[in-house]
């Protein structure tokens, strides 16, 4: 693998964070910092002495505190937390219960809400298509789909390569859709007919005939709906569409008999 697409990994598997959390040691609880939090692990910041053994307890809190929950941990590494000073311990968490799964992921979607994923974020505009579904693969989708929605012009580019239909779905309801920017997302071969439907119906472009030639032709499109679109096409429009040899038979044969009867005296 490429030095940058490993860089690219590394750096998504890890949420950029800064969550109140407190070490217990115990009796005592030393107020600290939870950065990079992963699903596997954290890494806790704070004015603490350095453990004394290898496993530990800790809590994680959201910003508005809300939510927390206690974990148990190894540490991995530890040493001095930047120029700052203070104790840094690098954490790997050890089983989690369904409980602590579920807090967990509740508060990785705090960490994501808050800002657009570092994963995406980190890619280069050019890219691989291997490398950007690498990133977005470390981003729950629940959040990919919120992101798709409100994307900007950067975001939507990778996030057209997303292999889930559902952000797929979100990214043609996004208002800030270009129209070059739709025709390319109604060419992705993994579409859903509801995502097919709102690009060809979208007030934005219904009349566009490029967006309504692609959909028509889209391999997951269905005969009806194809056929609504296509009733809708002008002469020139529908001796593009006989070009693409996605088209469907049947539907090929009935725009042949209605260019037919069109030149018929």
């Amino acid at each position: 693998m490429a030095p940058e697409s490993r860089s690219i990994v590394s750096r998504g598997f890890r949420f950029p964070s800064s969550l109140p959390a407190v070490l217990l040691e115990r009796d005592l609880k030393h107020p600290c910092v939870a950065l990079d939090l992963s699903r596997t692990g954290v890494l806790l910041v704070g004015e603490f002495p350095p453990p004394a053994g290898l496993e530990i307890e800790f809590a994680i809190r959201s910003p508005a505190g809300d939510l927390e929950q206690r974990f148990s941990g190894r540490v991995t590494r530890r040493g001095l937390a930047g120029e700052g000073g203070g104790t840094g311990i690098a954490i790997e968490f050890l089983a989690l219960d369904l409980e602590q799964k579920r807090v967990l992921e509740l508060l990785l979607a705090r960490v994501v809400e808050g800002l657009a994923p570092a994963p995406i974020d980190a890619l280069p505009a050019d890219a691989p298509p291997h490398v950007v579904r690498q990133a977005l693969a470390t981003v729950p989708v629940p959040h990919r789909i919120a992101l798709a929605a409100r994307a900007g012009p950067r975001q939507r580019e990778f996030l057209r390569q997303d292999p889930h239909p559902q952000v797929l779905e979100a990214l043609a309801r996004n208002p800030n859709l270009l129209r070059a920017e739709a025709r390319d997302l109604a060419s992705v071969a993994h579409l859903t007919q509801p995502t097919l439907e709102i690009l060809a119906t979208d007030p934005r472009w219904s009349r566009d005939d490029e967006i309504r030639i692609i959909v028509a032709t889209h391999p997951n499109v269905s005969i009806p709906f194809a056929e609504r679109v296509v009733a809708e096409l002008g002469e020139p429009a529908l001796r593009r569409i006989l070009a693409r040899p996605s088209l469907n038979a049947t539907l090929r044969d009935k725009i042949v008999k209605r260019l037919a009867r069109r030149r018929a005296p």
